[in-house]
């Protein structure tokens, strides 16, 4: 099936945006789920037992942050970021395409320092062996993965800038 020409992915190879948006869906859904099922289970201890789960926050902490982190490509391959179109209707249609271009390299460049310094971090964190407070999970590896994912966000930003055969339309 082929990108629809406001569809952002339109220009990508079908296959590789499907199978990577499939998989980051997939991974997002089940961190939410497992969010989901440590919150209700928190709370059942909480209110029938009197029992929480002991760190039920801080893991709810850190899976927050690791869905926010697979969103975040996912998201931006599907076009499905917040956007400002105050000013859509000033711009000339001949110039969007330059607009977008602009857009997605200055995006990914942000992303790509991002990554950086999340990963500049991490290693920053393991050298001084950074834990959570309760249970002691070490943080560093989800900083790293952040990173990792910002990253991928910054590649898809790339893509969608290089590859992009028709700007979207709104």
């Amino acid at each position: 099936m082929a990108a629809a020409p406001d569809d952002p992915r339109a220009g990508l190879p079908a296959h590789r945006a499907a199978g990577f948006d499939r998989l980051l869906g997939i991974v997002a859904a089940a961190t939410l789920f497992f969010i989901m099922a440590l919150t209700c289970a928190d709370v059942a201890g909480r209110y029938f037992f009197g029992a929480p789960i002991p760190g039920g926050f801080e893991i709810t902490e850190l899976a927050m942050g690791a869905l926010i982190f697979t969103g975040l490509p996912l998201a931006t391959l599907r076009g499905q970021q917040v956007t400002v179109d105050l000013f859509d209707a000033a711009v000339p249609r001949a110039l969007r395409a330059g607009r977008d271009f602009a857009i997605h390299l200055l995006a990914a460049a942000c992303l790509g320092a991002l990554a950086w310094r999340l990963w500049v971090k991490a290693g920053q964190m393991v050298a001084s062996g950074d834990t959570t407070a309760t249970l002691h999970i070490p943080v560093p590896p989800l900083v790293y993965y952040m990173s990792m994912q910002a990253a991928v966000t910054a590649v898809v930003l790339l893509a969608l800038a290089l590859v992009r055969e028709t700007p979207r339309q709104a």
